[in-house]
This record gives structure tokens, C-alpha cells and sequence, in this order.
């Protein structure tokens, strides 16, 4: 322990000790800093968002970052499989507009054909989600 303003002439019991807050551990001292850029109004409703909960907005952000649970997006073959939706139901749209035009009998294996190759997405989409939990 480091003594200040000690003349030589004090014995030990008079010893002046240091002022001031002791120093942070290195374990707890924040050294690492990030930038991350906001819209002003995403700034504001977050500086709105630390004033409710009453904190400093370096408090709140850190908080906020560890105890939030996050989502991961979506693989590619998700991603995949949502394209070949998408691109389905483009393609039921176009056949009911045939249908309404040319009449159900001209459309209805092509609507079959469709249904079951949703059926059989939806199937695999559960299958997998079953098998994530």
C-alpha cells in the first residue's frame, strides 16, 4: 500500500491514507468499446427507453445486450424452402385467375399437382421444426 504526504518524522500509526476511490479490479474495468450508429429516431426512443428504466444509456444498452434473447435468422435452406412458397403461391394466384377465365375442369390436375407439393413442404417444414426443440 502506497502512502501520501507522509513527512518523516510520523511514526506508523499516523500514516495518511491514500484518498479516492480504490481502483477497479481489471476483471470488472471497462477498456473495450464498440460503435454502433442509430437513426435519430431509433436514438431517441432508445435514450426515451433509458431514462424509463432509469439508467445511463451505456447501462441500459449493456444490459439490454445481455439479457436479450436473441432469433437466429433463417438458414439457407429455410430460405430456400420460402422462395419455393412464394414462388407456389404466385402460382395459385395465376391458376385461380385461369380458372375463373377458363372454368375449374381446365385447371384442376395442375391445382393437384400444386396442392400436394405444399402439402409435402409444409410436412418437411414440420418434420425439422420438430426436431430443433
Amino acid at each position: 500500500m502506497t502512502y501520501y504526504n507522509k513527512p518523516s518524522n510520523m511514526s506508523n500509526k499516523d500514516k495518511i491514507k491514500p484518498r479516492g476511490r480504490p481502483k477497479a479490479s481489471g476483471f470488472r474495468k471497462l477498456s473495450k468499446s464498440v460503435t454502433v450508429k442509430f437513426s435519430k429516431p431509433d436514438y431517441d426512443r432508445l435514450c426515451l427507453r433509458s431514462r424509463q428504466a432509469n439508467r445511463t444509456l451505456a447501462e441500459y444498452i449493456r444490459d439490454s445486450t445481455f439479457n436479450a434473447q436473441i432469433v437466429a435468422k433463417h438458414s439457407p435452406e429455410e430460405a430456400s424452402t420460402m422462395r419455393n412458397l412464394v414462388g407456389m403461391a404466385n402460382n395459385l394466384n395465376q391458376l385461380t385467375k385461369l380458372s375463373h377465365q377458363a372454368g375449374i375442369n381446365r385447371t384442376k390436375n395442375i391445382l393437384m399437382e400444386l396442392l400436394e407439393k405444399l402439402k409435402a413442404i409444409m410436412n418437411e417444414y414440420k418434420s425439422s421444426e420438430r426436431r430443433l426443440l
